[in-house]
């Protein structure tokens, strides 16, 4: 039988026989180290390149609190990473101007439809998609100031005279006289 000091080793060739020779495959030809090299390039290719979303909300005047789907996103300008596309509430709102809604569809781009949003996910770079809304606000109107009402004086009714002619008493007639419980 050989030994592996009678092939000394000097080239590539010479360490794949010699280690023919001892009973052992090269590494290059498992099907561990095959498997490992593929999940390998997989996994790089997957966390290389993505689409990256971000949706811009600037107003005029800059400042204004911005809520998308009843959240608060920040004051404008904002930016977010968004996941999802399709309809969105708006709602924009700063002191002294009119608060504003709207219903606002955020559409993907053609390069995002099924079935070309895969390849487009794996491509080893990453892809921009941005968007931008505008909207300008309205100053609102001033609240007039409120002013109590004015008070006047109380109204004295006249005292209605009899009509037999003579001097109304003072009496109040409207007090019940004792009932004698005696009769």
């Amino acid at each position: 039988m050989e030994t592996r000091d009678q092939y000394p080793a000097v080239g590539r060739g010479d360490v794949v026989k010699r280690t023919m020779l001892c009973g052992a495959r090269p590494l290059a030809t498992t099907p561990v180290f095959v498997v490992s090299c593929l999940l390998s390039l997989v996994s790089c290719l997957m966390l290389s390149g993505c689409v990256r979303r971000s949706l811009t909300i600037r107003t005029e005047p800059p400042g204004a609190l911005v809520y998308l789907n009843d959240k608060l996103k920040g004051e404008s300008p904002v930016t977010y990473d968004f996941e999802w596309y399709g309809w969105y509430r708006v709602m924009i709102r700063k002191d002294g101007y009119q608060r504003l809604d709207d219903h606002k569809l955020l559409r993907a781009p053609i390069y995002l439809w099924i079935p070309v949003d895969l390849a487009m996910e794996l491509l080893p770079f990453p892809i921009p998609d941005r968007h931008t809304w505008s909207y300008t606000l309205v100053p609102s109107e001033p609240l007039p100031t409120p002013v109590p009402p004015e008070v006047s004086p109380p109204i004295q009714q006249p005292i209605a005279e009899p009509a037999d002619g003579s001097t109304p008493s003072t009496d109040h007639p409207s007090t019940p006289e004792p009932i004698d419980a005696t009769r």
